[in-house]
């Protein structure tokens, strides 16, 4: 049996006379409660007295229920307020402000204001003083106390206040004697009110003697966490009823982190799908954001549909929850793959609803359930006014979750249900601020429930356990029998200064108001670090010695603490490997190819991969790997490109021929160019509404016209043409595999010649069509794929920095700039030799594919980083590293 986290010994008697012990926050209350009731249990009692012991604020509560009760005229007055309202109250008090500083924003203010008038009341700072040294904070106070006593309301200080006034008036007996465990400071207010309820106050105090801690000092604060966790982890395996304690100072920030690395040392599998959920045999003092647990994060994004369009990650996200609607992992990958391939980075919801729809035809369901939820809560939407009151809003909030099907299919664990419970109590203070008879708008309402779920914290009810992982506060007057302690280092140990910045700093010092001084805050370190030092019989200080490329010093603290050694934390630096007999297998061939039974897609991106990566070929054309483009800001290159490509084929499929183009005037081309332009842009106007705006489609136009103007400058000096064919579509195959092609445009020349001709918006070269693996097959394959004899193949570069033809021709003046092949020792001595060897390499790379060859293995760079989405699957970056290992061991 554990023994408990507190020393009764030195209250024994405080309790047996019934002493009232009061403690500065409920954790310890609770542990000396436990500790006396583990002492009656041992002295054979089969019950006992509640011990009267209890939370300062949990007393002081009590005392102004009493008050109510009594008909005290003082606490009838008014209801407490809500954190969250007394934060709103500030926020419209700041905002009617009409003398605050312009860029003065009252959600950025609101939380200091109300610290500010908490230090005020706590202080007892009067109002001539606060009138004189911070007028702007007294003209707040003053407008917040009138909303307090327009809408009945107190603030938590005010109960305290209230109090104190009916003890002095003998409305409250007095308490004949209290004794303080745990304080290392206390307000005026609070040492007043003390002095006032009791006829003897004492106070607990921290013994003397010596100690036996060490300084760790490790890396980085990362290496403090997973050394302190397998620190913890070793002494519970050695003893799994010994008490445990890890103080972070920092602790909610790093919560995540250390609870990762505690579950990963005592539950591996803890994290693998099916896996039960356990109490582990540890326990966190910091609580979650109730926004931030599971259920009530996918509520919170749900209602974000309420708005208008959302990042596209949040949308997503929302796919990817299983927390509404019906189970169909399918449907809502497809729908996903929709959406990215969009590339839009703020889809507006009503795009959503529309691909989610198109989504299930396209799956052959019977009925749409997803997107018709979706409707429902537009349709609800709808329904309500511009300006509502937060009850109203709270009503369309839940009837569009229960039409969501919130919070899903699936039965929720008891860490589950405890915060389903949290959010029903949240909603009910929600309705609360109606109590301030105001309406708002629906962002307003949005982000009030946003900050409410944000403000309160969840901390799922779990049985106590050995290893008790801790804040400053909550460890101390702790007893361990192991405790380590992080973040000793010298910008922490003592805290900085951290004053109120609505009240001036030298009144602040004069008060010694909290974080206002640092002679104050090197006593409380002091304080701390000798009831630490006493906490358990092993305490360990540790401190990192850089925070990224800035370095640490230990705590003057801590100076003359003896330092661990290397050796003494070697084995709790990284969690244990364990080997296992591994048999090498070639993965340098995969199942052949049989289009019998699989179908493959790419069309000439399979010889392009191929000649790249084999690997990445097999993975994208036979596994189908993909990745969606990224969203961008603006229009991405590839979607200009595609503006470029639809602008040339409008042109010429109403010009037709050169002849055409060279009878046209200058003004009748630019008007040409200038209508073409624009109804290309009015088709994309209807996909990118959001993008397309009248200042943005000015611009896109202007690049547009002077591109096309620039290009067509160059298509009026070839020898005479006529279009033979525009984004001509052929559905063949070459070398046994299917193949799928749009050529940009075919060109016929006066002599009967064909031309091929690929526009490219980036940079091109034709050196990337040679060599045993060519980097850009595409082009040559139309021409082996093509039914007629064509006599040139060219990249149309159309850039703004150039506009050119690039490519080869069997005789040299039929393109501008276009020669014969030869002219270089890298290129076939002619035009048939290089059609042979095309001919030749892109048969040889169409048999390693359906041969199922897939070696890892780059033969060009460009294709490693175009490729990088692949690098899990090729795992590239372990090959590098192991063969560079191998030549370091050479």
């Amino acid at each position: 049996m554990m023994r408990p986290l507190f020393d009764i010994t030195p209250l024994r008697e405080d309790i047996e006379s019934g002493t009232l012990i009061l403690t500065p926050n409920n954790r310890l209350a609770s542990k000396i409660c436990q500790a006396w009731g583990m002492l009656q249990q041992q002295s054979g009692h089969d019950s006992w007295p509640k011990p009267n012991v209890d939370a300062i604020e949990s007393w002081i509560n009590e005392l102004w229920l009493s008050c109510c009760d009594l008909g005290f005229s003082a606490a009838v007055s008014g209801t407490p307020v809500s954190t969250e309202m007394e934060l709103l109250l500030w926020e419209q008090v700041i905002d009617e402000d009409s003398a605050k500083p312009a860029t003065l924003l009252p959600e950025n203010f609101s939380r200091q204001a109300r610290n500010a008038y908490a230090i005020v009341q706590r202080w007892q700072i009067p109002d001539q003083c606060l009138q004189r040294e911070a007028p702007m904070l007294w003209q707040w106070t003053e407008s917040f106390r009138e909303k307090l006593v327009k809408h009945r309301l107190i603030t938590t200080t005010d109960k305290t206040i209230i109090v104190l006034k009916a003890l002095v008036e003998g409305v409250l007996p007095q308490v004949g004697r209290i004794h303080l465990c745990g304080f290392d400071s206390l307000p005026p207010l609070y040492r007043t009110l003390l002095n006032t309820a009791s006829r003897q106050l004492t106070e607990s105090t921290i013994a003397s003697g010596n100690h036996n801690a060490r300084q760790a000092i490790l890396y980085s604060e990362q290496q403090e966490l997973e050394t302190a966790a397998a620190w913890a982890v070793d002494r519970f395996k050695a003893d799994p009823e010994a008490r445990i304690g890890i103080i972070i100072p920092e602790l909610p920030r790093l919560r995540s982190q250390i609870e990762r690395l505690l579950y990963t040392r005592l539950q591996p599998q803890y994290n693998q799908p099916g896996q039960p959920r356990t109490a582990p045999p540890f326990n966190l003092s910091a609580g979650i954001a109730l926004a931030d647990t599971p259920p009530v994060a996918a509520a919170l994004l749900l209602l974000g549909l309420n708005r208008p369009q959302l990042p596209l990650e949040s949308i997503c996200r929302i796919l990817n929850s299983p927390f509404w609607g019906e189970t169909n992992s399918t449907l809502r990958t497809n729908a996903e793959t929709r959406l990215r391939e969009k590339a839009n980075p703020h889809p507006r919801c009503s795009e959503f609803r529309y691909q989610l729809a198109r989504t299930e035809e396209a799956e052959g369901g019977e009925e749409n359930h997803l997107s018709s939820r979706l409707e429902k809560v537009e349709t609800l939407r709808r329904e309500m006014p511009r300006s509502a009151s937060y009850s109203q809003w709270l009503q369309l909030f839940k009837a569009q979750l229960d039409a969501l099907g919130w919070p899903g299919e699936r039965s929720l664990d008891s860490i589950e249900y405890q915060q389903l419970q949290h959010w029903h109590t949240l909603l009910e203070q929600y309705q609360r601020f109606d109590q301030l008879g105001i309406t708002v708008e629906l962002n307003q309402a949005l982000r009030q429930l946003q900050q409410l779920a944000g403000g309160m914290v969840f901390q799922p009810e779990t049985p106590d356990a050995p290893i008790q992982v801790l804040g400053l506060l909550e460890g101390s007057w702790l007893r361990f029998d192991h405790l380590w302690i992080m973040g000793m280092d010298d910008r922490r140990w003592p805290q900085p200064i951290a004053p109120n910045p609505l009240l001036p700093i030298a009144l602040q010092r004069e008060l010694s108001t909290p974080r206002s001084h640092p002679d104050h805050e090197l006593q409380l370190a002091k304080a701390q670090l000798a009831s630490f030092l006493r906490a358990a019989p092993e305490v360990v200080l540790s401190h990192s010695q850089f925070d990224g490329d800035q370095p640490l010093q230990p705590s003057e603290l801590i100076a003359e603490i003896e330092a661990l050694d290397d050796s003494e934390l070697s084995s709790a630096g990284s969690l244990p490997v364990k080997f296992a007999d591994l048999e090498p297998v070639s993965c340098e061939y995969g199942p052949p190819l049989n289009l019998q039974r699989e179908q493959i897609s790419g069309g000439t991106g399979i010889f392009k991969n191929q000649a790249g990566c084999p690997f990445n070929a097999f993975a994208i054309h036979r596994l189908g790997a993909r990745q969606p483009p990224e969203p961008t800001l603006g229009l991405s290159s590839a979607e200009r490109g595609n503006l470029v490509h639809d602008c040339l084929e409008r042109l010429w499929r109403q010009l037709q021929n050169q002849q055409q183009l060279l009878a046209l005037s200058d003004e009748a081309l630019q008007l040409l160019i200038s209508q073409t332009v624009a109804a290309s842009m009015q088709s994309w106007r209807k996909e990118r509404p959001e993008l397309f705006g009248p200042a943005f489609a000015l611009i896109e136009q202007q690049r547009l016209s002077d591109l096309l103007q620039q290009w067509l400058a160059l298509e009026k000096i070839r020898p005479p043409f006529q279009i033979s064919a525009l984004e001509n579509q052929v559905k063949t195959e070459y070398a046994g595999l299917p193949l799928h092609m749009t050529i940009d445009r075919i060109d016929q020349l006066d002599g009967g010649q064909r031309v091929i001709i690929d526009y490219k918006t980036g940079s091109a070269s034709p050196n990337r069509w040679l060599g045993e693996r060519p980097e850009e097959p595409q082009l040559p394959l139309y021409l082996l794929c093509s039914s007629e004899p064509v006599s040139a193949l060219s990249f149309a570069q159309i850039n703004a920095s150039e506009q050119r033809f690039l490519g080869f021709a069997d005789t040299i003046g039929l393109l501008p700039g276009i020669k014969s092949p030869g002219d270089k020792a890298t290129e076939p001595a002619s035009w048939e030799a290089l059609i042979d060897q095309w001919q030749q390499v892109l048969s040889n790379l169409a048999e390693e594919f359906k041969s199922g060859y897939a070696a890892v293995q780059f033969h060009n760079q460009n294709t490693r980083q175009y490729q990088a989405y692949l690098e899990p699957l090729n795992r590239i970056s372990e090959a590098v590293t192991g063969n560079n290992a191998e030549e370091n061991d050479e």
